[in-house]
């Protein structure tokens, strides 16, 4: 529900194993230039070898458009909403999805952060309603979180478990409803340090950026933090955070430079500039390079089993 990044995205994942997938969204200019995106994603699948040429026909085939919200979810099994992240919208589509879909569906939401029990509580069925949540761009990062709410039963949380798997992800269990679960609470962590690291003038973008793609996430692809510190030693890493934890941000709002780049309208990539400018080539040459560089970790990740 919704043909946006998340939406499209988790559409090719569930067409490319084989099942029907209904995509839903108000304009058909949006869904045309969704299956549009999704070909081309399929052709980078393509050149990396992922998947063999025939394989984008019937993938393409298994996915059916719809601006008729009742028409995409009247005979479905699993509902997955990706629509902007307002809460009341999400709660209107709730409803909505409730009164449509078959009694038995699951309905599951992508949000990145919002309340799936607020959510729930506008339907009949609260006990089949989860967050689903995946990484952008979905169709190549493993990670989906499954976030419980008050009422999620545990049969929903474990058919979603199930079925992430057999999409060929990697299911991750967040224990508690809590703001932004867990990727983005610890997303969020690093991008605060890293603001203040800039703002204060401690490095430029481009270092900061460095040293998490060159050394902090180029060991992160095989070594988690906890992991991490395992191998340098607990008695080392405690040092470093009596140490060091005083003196990280601990800001509890956005600070002034993140906020004069919304307020400029300078909003990344897709207005052209952020931190870095993006004229319309290098957007399309940087996004083309992320996705075939993520590919190849992919292609390791699986490799590693």
């Amino acid at each position: 529900i919704g043909a946006g990044i998340m939406g499209h995205g988790f559409a090719q994942i569930f067409a490319q194993k084989g099942y029907p997938v209904s995509l839903y969204d108000i304009d058909e200019k949006i869904l045309k230039a969704a299956l549009a995106r999704i070909g081309a994603n399929l052709d980078t699948f393509i050149e990396f070898g992922m998947i063999r040429e025939k394989e984008k026909k019937t993938t393409l085939a298994k996915i059916s458009t719809f601006t008729s919200l009742e028409a995409a979810v009247g005979k479905a099994d699993f509902v997955l909403e990706a629509v902007p992240e307002i809460l009341e919208l999400k709660k209107e589509v709730f409803a909505q999805l409730d009164r449509l879909a078959p009694p038995h569906a699951i309905l599951a939401s992508n949000t990145s952060g919002l309340s799936i029990t607020a959510m729930a509580s506008v339907t009949r069925r609260p006990e089949k309603t989860v967050i689903v949540h995946g990484i952008n761009p979905p169709t190549i990062i493993p990670v989906v979180e499954i976030v419980r709410g008050e009422k999620t039963s545990d049969e929903t949380a474990g058919l979603c478990y199930r079925l992430l798997l057999k999409l060929g992800k990697k299911p991750v269990r967040v224990q508690k409803e809590v703001p932004g679960f867990l990727f983005n609470r610890l997303q969020l962590a690093l991008y605060r340090e890293a603001l203040y690291c800039l703002e204060t003038g401690i490095a430029a973008a481009e270092d900061i950026d460095t040293v998490v793609k060159a050394g902090y996430g180029f060991r992160s692809a095989n070594l988690g933090p906890l992991e991490t510190s395992d191998f340098g030693g607990l008695d080392t890493f405690y040092r470093l955070a009596q140490n060091l934890f005083p003196d990280l941000s601990s800001a509890r709002s956005a600070p002034p430079v993140l906020e004069r780049l919304v307020q400029q309208g300078k909003l990344g990539v897709k207005t052209g500039e952020g931190f870095y400018a993006y004229p319309p080539a290098t957007a399309r040459k940087k996004t083309r390079e992320r996705d075939k560089r993520l590919l190849q970790q992919l292609k390791l990740f699986h490799s590693r089993g």
